[in-house]
């Protein structure tokens, strides 16, 4: 009865490892699975004195058919900026990232949910950026792996417009299909080539502003971001309730435990020092360029559902086949006989 009083609000932003051959700023190889550590590095990623940025076309090609899977207007000129924080795993000392300027401008996609209906998320954004590195934690010392340092990304940022772990679940599940049908990405979540971002806030129903949030860092399941939604709603009332205040903060998810923990206080856009990437110039597309990279993107989740209206099947098994691309395209193949 408690928990009826408040209402929950999420919104997530996902990063998306882009499937070029090569990494966003050098030429070595952008697949370093099965490979040693610190095998797939060059001297850019190692950031050795006087090594510059060379930018990755194919990673631009791959941002903008993005972007018509997210029913997004793509930007003309876009531009990288330097995100100064320390990371452990990127040697460098900042990420390049796209703060200012990003190259996917607002969108939205539509989520199934399993009652047939449509959740509409709006996108506020996506921007490219490079991946860190991957740290592996010992007892008493840590491990760095700088294979994935350098890899292209790009960070699809939501509105908070979820307002239940169903809806936080479907959103993510339909980002992730149309990634893949997009041909942007792998998209295999055990290897982190998608990872959410699941913002959490709570407030009582008809308030007019937002509670505090906690982030939920690098989900990489569908179900742990509807249980991560779950957890996190209870965890904020039970504190409101008690008289306590949320704090704004960083937590894990421990899917062995099923609960979030503290991991550290979250960080503000000012606290990044954003500045202007002079190393790289900006990225200027033209309107026939973008209509021709989209052309190439082949039909998406949402076209094979209005296109299979007629065989009358179950949301579940739609969603089923849609979960592998090459099972939908041979559901077509027969339907279209």
């Amino acid at each position: 009865m408690t928990e009826q009083k408040y209402e929950i609000t999420v919104g997530i932003e996902c990063h998306v490892q882009l499937a070029t051959k090569t990494k966003l700023f050098s030429e070595v190889d952008n697949d370093a699975r099965g490979k040693e550590p610190n095998s797939c590095v060059s001297p850019v990623e190692y950031a050795l004195p006087g090594m510059l940025p060379r930018l990755n076309r194919e990673a631009i090609n791959m941002a903008v058919r993005a972007g018509l899977a997210l029913n997004s207007e793509i930007n003309l000129l876009s531009r990288f900026d330097r995100k100064h924080y320390f990371y452990p795993d990127l040697p460098k000392g900042y990420q390049t990232s796209q703060m200012y300027q990003p190259i996917i401008l607002a969108g939205y996609v539509d989520a199934p949910l399993e009652d047939g209906s449509l959740k509409r998320v709006r996108i506020h954004h996506a921007h490219m950026e490079e991946d860190a590195g991957k740290l592996t934690h010992h007892d008493g010392y840590s491990l760095v792996d700088l294979n994935r340092a350098g890899t292209p990304l790009i960070e699809i940022v939501s509105e908070p417009d979820m307002h239940s772990a169903e809806e936080a679940k479907a959103y993510s599940s339909e980002l992730h299909k149309l990634m893949v049908y997009a041909g942007v990405t792998h998209g295999d979540l055990y290897h982190g080539n998608m990872r959410f971002d699941v913002n959490i806030s709570v407030a009582k129903k008809g308030a007019t502003e937002l509670g505090k949030r906690a982030e939920v860092k690098n989900l990489n399941s569908f179900r742990s971001v509807e249980r991560a939604a779950e957890y996190e709603f209870k965890r904020q009332v039970d504190l409101l309730e008690s008289g306590e205040s949320v704090v704004q903060e960083t937590r894990g998810w421990s899917d062995d435990k099923q609960i979030t923990t503290s991991q550290r206080s979250k960080e503000d856009a000012q606290d990044y020092r954003y500045m202007p990437d002079a190393d790289i110039p900006p990225v200027v597309l033209s309107d026939e360029e973008i209509a021709q990279i989209q052309a190439e993107v082949p039909m998406l989740p949402n076209e094979y559902r209005e296109r299979w209206v007629g065989l009358k099947l179950d949301h579940s098994v739609i969603d089923t086949v849609l979960a592998h691309q090459e099972a939908a395209k041979t559901l077509d193949a027969i339907y279209s006989l």
